[in-house]
């Protein structure tokens, strides 16, 4: 089965073009599937095998893969001893695709392996990287430093207590607003 994908990245119009060597790093690449948390990685000339645990199902995985980078067309995850053989990463027609090649129907390696959210996940790292404003900046420092290093339950935790700090320094300012303006 041979599956494309629009992943809906308009690639027109942005500060910086699109650079696939973004993603050269193979643990940063495995880190972005937001389910899945490396245990082990191993790279070598052949590729990279790891260990991840899927938290979603909490099943191990044995998972080993190749990049191949092709500036021009994009990048390549190509599986070894898996029923995904294939994913692609791509620029046509100004928009980022991705093309899924697997023996198993959509259903199930969607349902087995989210590669869904995967790509969502990739889609939105390489957002970071198509506009300069401090905003990006910081959130690609966050992401690089200490969100992806985290597993999925930590993840979502911590992104919990960054909320809630959000809102209660929202709070302090509104109320320290409504003070000045109501004491005078």
């Amino acid at each position: 089965m041979r599956k494309e994908y629009d992943l809906g990245l308009d690639l027109k119009g942005r500060d910086v073009a699109l650079v696939f060597r973004r993603l050269d790093d193979a643990e940063k690449l495995l880190r972005l599937h937001p389910h899945r948390h490396i245990e082990s990685i191993n790279e070598n000339d052949d590729g990279v095998s790891a260990r991840v645990k899927d938290h979603a199902t909490d099943v191990f995985l044995k998972i080993n893969f190749r990049l191949i980078f092709d500036e021009s067309t994009g990048v390549s995850l190509v599986f070894k001893d898996s029923p995904v053989e294939h994913i692609k990463l791509y620029a046509k027609n100004d928009r980022l695709y991705a093309t899924i090649v697997a023996d198993i129907p959509e259903a199930e390696y969607d349902k087995r392996y989210h590669l869904g959210l995967w790509l969502r996940s990739i889609r939105e790292y390489l957002r970071l990287f198509l506009t300069t404003n401090p905003y990006t900046f910081f959130f690609r420092f966050i992401m690089d430093r200490a969100i992806l290093k985290m597993n999925p339950s930590q993840r979502k935790v911590s992104m919990m207590i960054m909320r809630f700090t959000a809102l209660e320094i929202l709070l302090i300012v509104v109320l320290v607003i409504g003070y000045v303006i109501y004491m005078q």
